[in-house]
């Protein structure tokens, strides 16, 4: 049996590195901009926002676009539209640009999500999807881990716009090898044999609705789809809150070096990745253990975001600063092993809706992403302290996962055995 399907599970975890590598380097390289330009904490968490202005609604426009067009295509628009882009940071000069810089960086960042979700329900067996999408977008918390201490460096030694660059011609480079790479479904692809894909499409049951009766509205109004909206606001709301200020409150309120940040700031990105790729692997498991495609990554998202509350609101009331990064860290590998909200999608929407709704639910995270950083900004500014904004993000974590537990429901059947499970009926919305 052929394996081309890790070839392009190598690109799509290749792609995420990338992804979160450009989306946090201004955040890691913000005390350098700020000793420059000395924006305000609210000015500061606008332009940090202003990302998500253009990102959120393109979050749904892409799903809308992947579903149309294909992977291959879209991935490859995506990827060029942020690359080209993000080297328009290093141009800016002032408010006004630094926000335009970022609204276009946003729109070709935005359809990341839903093309992964898209690309991994068509060439994995569907008691993989968890594991599949966890370790590919673990790229999203490798790349942190990567770029941080590349853009520390560069910062410190030739300035922090050289950094955005760079970042900008790896993208590039990626172009070049996903068009040999990737197709849309393996049956495009002319290397993928007979076995390789009665393997990949053993699970892949049929929807028992019927697509005239249950559209994208309909689908929208589902009370599952709206509970898992709101969890992957609540999981972007400590996420984007955590990357877009974590390294500046390590500098003011932690008095960490700026030199010191590339070490000390890629800790809970290791502790991340950790948790995503853990969180699919169990989920897949209990997957064949209970014969369910919903219920244990229901439970994940309800543990793991019960547990990000616990850890992360306390964290900025402890005096020592190794046991506040620990609880982050360990907030962060819960966080992460809650990223369930986008697999359980693909298990209850019929597969020709898979992109357009991996992208409603994307969308709605991303609102996250306007509201946190601004609201971060206004709570440091108000009060001078980080504290309450961690106490909100843990507030919000807890609100996710009630919802979550109250809302979602299985109403998937599903057969157990040694080697597959089965989807036998979805129970959808007419």
């Amino acid at each position: 049996m052929t394996r081309i399907r890790y070839r392009v599970w190598a690109a799509n975890f290749t792609a995420a590195i990338i992804n979160f590598g450009d989306r946090v380097a201004l955040s890691v390289a913000a005390p350098f901009i700020l000793a420059e330009y000395h924006f305000s904490p609210v000015v500061w968490g606008i332009i940090l926002s202003s990302f998500f202005w253009t990102y959120t609604p393109f979050a749904l426009i892409g799903g809308f676009l992947v579903d149309r067009f294909g992977v291959r295509r879209a991935y490859l628009a995506c990827m060029l539209g942020w690359s080209l882009t993000i080297p328009l940071t290093a141009a800016a000069w002032d408010v006004t640009t630094f926000i335009f810089a970022r609204l276009l960086f946003g729109i070709g960042e935005a359809p990341q999500g839903p093309i992964s979700a898209k690309l991994t329900a068509n060439w994995f067996p569907a008691r993989q999807a968890s594991t599949m999408l966890n370790t590919a977008q673990a790229g999203t918390t490798i790349g942190p881990i990567l770029a941080t201490p590349l853009i520390v460096w560069i910062s410190s030694t030739l300035g922090w716009r050289p950094a955005f660059v760079l970042l900008g011609l790896i993208g590039v480079l990626w172009c070049g090898i996903w068009w040999l790479v990737g197709r849309d479904r393996p049956e495009d692809h002319p290397g993928v044999d007979a076995a390789e894909l009665a393997y990949i499409r053993a699970d892949h049951a049929p929807p028992t609705v019927d697509s005239a009766a249950t559209g994208f509205r309909s689908l929208a109004r589902d009370r599952r789809v709206v509970a898992l909206a709101i969890a992957f606001f609540a999981y972007s709301w400590v996420l984007f809150m955590f990357l877009t200020w974590y390294p500046t409150y390590l500098v003011e309120a932690r008095g960490v070096a700026k030199a010191d940040l590339g070490a000390i700031a890629t800790y809970p990105w290791i502790t991340a990745t950790v948790g995503l790729v853990a969180g699919g692997v169990v989920a897949d498991r209990l997957i064949r253990r209970f014969g369910s495609f919903v219920t244990p990554r229901k439970w994940m998202i309800v543990g793991c975001l019960t547990a990000v509350a616990v850890c992360f609101a306390p964290s900025p009331f402890v005096d020592s600063p190794d046991l506040a990064l620990l609880l982050v860290c360990v907030a962060t590998f819960f966080l992460l092993a809650s990223y369930q909200y986008l697999a359980v999608i693909v298990a209850i929407v019929p597969p020709h809706y898979t992109g357009r709704m991996a992208g409603l639910v994307q969308m709605c995270s991303a609102a996250a992403g306007i509201l946190a950083p601004i609201a971060t900004g206004w709570i440091v500014e108000i009060t001078g302290s980080f504290t309450a904004a961690f106490v909100l993000g843990g507030a919000i974590a807890l609100l996710g996962a009630a919802l979550t537990l109250v809302l979602v429901r299985d109403t998937t059947v599903a057969t157990k055995g040694d080697h597959h499970v089965r989807r036998a009926h979805r129970d959808l919305p007419a």
